[in-house]
């Protein structure tokens, strides 16, 4: 073959294999299988022909059967059959070789130096063969045909460029060096020693075929010793690193995000939340206001629980009930409504957030002793007793009288208490307070207990027409307050008296 047309060949087959992209492993297929066309050349004693690829036919090649052991190291069985044909003016010879080496390959894409992923492996290689060579030619007049079987070491680099899963390009040169010196027909000696000079120039190029059943827990159709997400469930499109895909880039899964072609935030299952308050765009009601979650991103300006597009007082914390607005008295009007802010608690009040004041006399009824009956404040809302009632009353004080020295009342002061029981019934807001006077006849002590005696004897009569018993009260005071002069007999007659008071509890 002319040497043109070899060098042509191998530029069409690089060519060739840079054009395709790389995905594979080296673990992922640990074995492999080459097929390879073989270009050699020979030194020795004859000629010095290394790199001129005209010396042997590139039909034939050789095989290998590659196994992955780790990231760093391959091994490798070779078998080539290769045919040298040189010649000059010592003579010439035509040599038929078959060897069979065992390498060790260490890989530079090891991730030292380039990446495991990396599509172009330059590789060291080196190994121990046995070759059986069949020679024949002329030396110096001198025919030879012989056969020859020894062992050779084998060194040499290469590159190896993936194409896919399965398939990559490999070129190789390196170097046979066999233990003996008699392929050319010329033996080498230094006194009796041996000289190694016959040596052969090995290039390779071909195509390599990877196979083995890669670990793929998952079944996402990428390795376990590549998969950065070896668990990925079932059915989901996964990137060439084995992980769910995240269009977004926003670190969830497009699977798991609700919103795939928006970078968002992952407590929001990937959606994006501009106004920052906790609330996906997608669902927030207000998304250019930072709100609160329970108001689906709406915000509550003042804090009260109503959200601000349905707070009437949007800026002042109120009530629920009263749309968000305060009720400062808490009578269940608005502060902006009320009428009369500070009406006390408890206090029933009208629309206007006023305490009722049925009667109109200014009292409210919750204060008012007499609330259907208009009064005077300073009288607990009650009217005024009137000037007669009060002359009645003290008239009938002057003549309700006793038994000499007892407490049993005279019929006709039974008669005049029957006045007060009438006033007491017109008047029903009133209590009476009733108390007893003796003049000062007699030992103190005894008129008190008199006083005491009669004020209660009076209050028994008005309790049995029918006044409350709560609405009286009695005592006695003794001869104390005297109206009169003690010494005549009309002033003690004065003093011995009870005197009737209406008031309001």
């Amino acid at each position: 073959m002319k040497k043109m047309n070899v060098k042509a060949i191998l530029f069409i087959l690089l060519t060739i294999s840079f054009s395709y992209a790389v995905k594979a492993q080296n673990g992922d297929q640990k074995w492999g299988v080459g097929i390879y066309l073989n270009f050699n050349d020979y030194k020795g004693d004859i000629t010095n022909d290394f790199w001129e690829f005209s010396n042997a036919d590139p039909l034939i090649g050789s095989a290998t059967l590659g196994r992955y052991l780790n990231r760093s190291f391959d091994g490798v069985l070779r078998l080539s059959i290769f045919n040298i044909e040189t010649e000059s003016a010592i003579g010439h010879f035509d040599d038929w070789l078959k060897n069979a080496n065992l390498n060790l390959k260490y890989k530079f894409n090891n991730g030292y130096l380039l990446n495991e992923e990396s599509r172009i492996s330059p590789f060291l290689i080196a190994g121990l063969g046995y070759t059986h060579a069949k020679a024949k030619g002329r030396v110096k007049e001198i025919d030879f045909n012989k056969k020859y079987d020894n062992v050779n070491f084998y060194y040499g680099a290469g590159l190896t460029v993936r194409i896919d899963d399965r398939w990559s390009v490999a070129l190789e040169s390196g170097i046979y060096y066999p233990l003996s010196d008699r392929y050319d027909g010329i033996k080498s000696k230094t006194g009796n020693t041996e000289k190694y000079n016959d040596k052969f120039l090995h290039n390779t190029i071909g195509v390599v075929y990877n196979f083995g059943k890669s670990k793929d827990t998952d079944g996402d159709g990428v390795s376990d010793r590549r998969d950065d997400c070896p668990n990925t469930p079932e059915g989901i499109v996964v990137d060439k690193h084995g992980c769910p895909l995240d269009s977004d880039g926003d670190g969830v899964a497009d699977y798991e995000d609700e919103c795939p072609m928006l970078a968002g935030d992952k407590l929001l299952k990937g959606c994006p939340d501009k106004d920052g308050d906790g609330v996906s765009d997608k669902d927030d009601m207000c998304p250019d206001v930072k709100g609160e979650i329970h108001f689906n991103g709406c915000p509550d300006t003042d804090g009260d629980g109503v959200q601000d597009s349905e707070d009437h007082c949007p800026e002042e914390k109120g009530l629920k009930e009263l749309n968000g607005c305060p009720d400062s008295d808490g009578d269940g009007v608005a502060d902006a409504l009320d009428k009369c802010p500070d009406t006390k608690p408890g206090y029933r009040v009208d629309e206007s957030g006023c305490a009722f004041d049925n009667d109109k006399d200014g009292v409210v009824n919750e204060e008012d002793k007499c609330p259907e009956q208009a009064g005077l404040p300073e009288n607990y809302g009650c009217p005024e007793i009137k000037v007669e009632v009060k002359k009645q009353l003290e008239l009938a004080a002057r003549n309700v009288n006793f038994a000499l020295g007892r407490d049993i009342l005279t019929a006709e002061s039974m008669k005049i208490l029957d006045e007060v029981v009438k006033i007491m019934d017109e008047n029903p807001a009133y209590s009476l307070k009733i108390s007893g006077y003796t003049d000062s006849i007699g030992r103190d002590d005894m008129n008190l207990k008199l006083s005491e005696k009669r004020a209660l004897a009076t209050k028994s009569y008005l309790i049995s027409k029918g006044i409350l018993e709560s609405n009286i009260t009695a005592k006695g005071y003794g001869e104390a307050n005297p109206v009169a002069d003690n010494k005549t007999a009309a002033g003690r007659a004065l003093n011995r008296r009870v005197e009737f008071v209406l008031f309001i509890k």
